[in-house]
């Protein structure tokens, strides 16, 4: 936390003509303020992130073949079950023939026509990835 006190000791160390040492203090000052700025976008960063996890959670259901998530009134996907499971990517799958596959893992399932009625909600449990340092 910055100390707005060092300020008025930065402005009297210059009414007494001591402009070395108020500018060492202005330098001190500034380097704490640029570090608790890359501090602070570090954080909302995160926060960004946090929420983004959380959306997912809130607005992904599964259809008893596929993934699906939800944004609005439109409905995203199918993505692979055995890939978000697994490792927690939404992979979209491709449709071959009659069959959605994933261009990663390979898994297929035959393509049916999908209700609203019949998606559920994912229950909220995600995979938590932590951060680097």
């Amino acid at each position: 936390m910055l100390e707005y006190y060092r300020y008025k000791e930065v402005s009297d160390l210059y009414a007494q003509n001591r402009d070395e040492e108020a500018r060492g203090i202005l330098m001190e000052l500034q380097a704490r303020y640029i570090a608790m700025c890359d501090e602070n976008a570090t954080l909302r960063l995160r926060i960004q992130e946090f929420e983004d996890v959380l959306y997912m959670a809130n607005n992904l259901v599964f259809d008893g073949f596929s993934y699906w998530l939800l944004t609005g009134s439109v409905r995203q996907g199918p993505f692979c079950q055995i890939c978000y499971e697994r490792e927690g990517a939404l992979l979209r799958l491709e449709r071959l023939d009659d069959d959605l596959v994933c261009p990663v893992c390979n898994a297929s399932c035959a393509s049916a026509p999908v209700r609203r009625e019949t998606l559920r909600r994912v229950p909220r449990t995600a995979k938590i990835i932590p951060f680097a340092r």
